[in-house]
């Protein structure tokens, strides 16, 4: 019986859920309610509940484990080496690698972790063990399993953002060692640079969706909220405004820098593309400034979520949570 897995990812202005089946990736994604999630998470769980209830039926998603996603507000993952040692040993020194996140006792937060393999010229036994590393609040990571429980999903896994995009590049046949992801969310734009089963860099822009969705909506004459619709849907054909225009550029740009910036930090990198994900991967004008500024082709997500088309790449990040086991 093909085995088949759920992921979701709460966005800033969607719910990204996907269906992962050994024959394919379904990939579906909802609007979310007006003031329902914030930076900070969660607003208000008892009506998230309800709308999660209706997005299962609705979407007829079926009864199998289930994995989330954190986004880096809430979850903290880094490249850390650490000397080798017993898994109770490590599990006792990781939450000093996160003395700058954990605020109060650090039994409130779990740490884990996956070991990555060395790369070349580096000695475990000399060097350290490589791995990926996170940590998130217990009582974040309770509230989240309450939730999605009281809606009738079981969460068997909760994992950061980073280690989606790891597993996205892991299920990948063939390609590059290196993959650059951009992430055009609502509330900011962030870039990750994943080399093998690592994350060699990050980089965050403050400017997103939600930027785009105030400058249409001063446009329009509408609040934002209904301008993101009005995004969606190119109404009053909202895309061609030079507003919208001059938006877009700057988001290029700044991009553009990042990529720049990357390039001369490791200058052995060969990019060949870049993929575009988040809810504003499918925004024609957005995707046609980063194309011209960056000089890079953009490739076809598809590359990593077989069976999908370009609109499934909202939904990477719940893709990538869905391929993986735990970190």
């Amino acid at each position: 019986m093909a085995r088949t897995r759920l992921g979701f990812d709460i966005g800033g202005s969607s719910l990204k859920a996907a269906v992962v089946r050994d024959r394919g990736i379904q990939v579906h994604e909802l609007r979310l309610p007006e003031n329902l999630v914030d930076e900070n998470g969660i607003a208000m769980p008892h009506v998230f509940i309800q709308f999660l209830k209706n997005a299962r039926r609705e979407l007829r998603l079926p009864r199998a484990a289930a994995s989330l996603t954190l986004p880096p507000s809430q979850c903290i993952c880094r490249m850390v080496t650490m000397p080798k040692m017993t898994t109770s040993q490590l599990m006792m020194n990781l939450p000093y690698e996160f003395s700058d996140f954990i605020q109060g006792a650090a039994d409130q937060y779990f740490c884990d972790y996956a070991v990555c393999e060395p790369a070349e010229g580096e000695d475990p036994e000399q060097d350290g063990v490589p791995m990926m590393a996170a940590v998130a609040s217990k009582q974040w990571l309770a509230e989240y399993a309450r939730i999605f429980s009281k809606a009738g999903i079981r969460l068997k896994t909760i994992l950061p953002q980073e280690m989606t995009l790891i597993n996205l590049t892991r299920a990948r046949k063939d390609g590059p060692e290196e993959t650059f992801f951009i992430d055009l969310g609502h509330q900011h734009t962030s870039i990750t640079a994943v080399w093998r089963d690592r994350i060699q860099a990050t980089r965050q822009i403050p400017l997103g969706g939600r930027n785009l969705d105030l400058a249409m909506a001063d446009e329009l004459g509408v609040d934002a909220f209904l301008a993101g619709t009005y995004k969606l849907s190119n109404h009053q054909n909202i895309h061609s405004a030079p507003v919208v225009t001059e938006l877009c550029d700057r988001i290029a740009v700044e991009i553009l820098k990042v990529i720049n910036f990357y390039q001369f930090t490791y200058r052995s990198s060969s990019l060949e593309g870049v993929y575009l994900v988040g809810g504003g991967a499918s925004l024609l004008p957005l995707r046609k400034a980063i194309e011209s500024a960056v000089g890079l082709p953009l490739l076809d997500i598809e590359d990593l979520m077989p069976g999908t088309g370009p609109e499934a790449a909202a939904g990477a990040f719940a893709a990538g949570a869905a391929m993986g086991g735990k970190l």
